[in-house]
């Protein structure tokens, strides 16, 4: 995400010199050059709230508040596991 913002920064001043440059329009370069720290604030903050987060315990250890499995689990598990052993029948 913080790429595709940088990124359009880019644009936006890219858009600004040219506007300026090449058009001679007046505040082009403020206009664009604004617009792209708006774009790039708003990438860099939306980044950091996207992220992904990480498990109270650490990576590959359940939360220490995580329930036990009911008591029909490992019959669950055992009879799914025999079904998804069985060949299937093809159409």
């Amino acid at each position: 995400m913080t790429l595709w913002g940088l990124a359009v920064s880019a644009g936006h001043v890219v858009l600004g010199l040219v506007g300026r440059l090449a058009l001679d329009v007046p505040g082009s370069l403020l206009f664009f050059g604004l617009c792209a720290a708006l774009t790039l604030a708003v990438t860099l903050v939306g980044a950091r709230l996207v992220r992904p987060r990480r498990p109270p315990g650490g990576p590959g250890r359940p939360p220490a508040d995580e329930p036990e499995p009911p008591p029909w689990w490992p019959d669950f598990e055992r009879e799914f596991r025999a079904y998804a052993s069985r060949p299937r029948m093809r159409a």
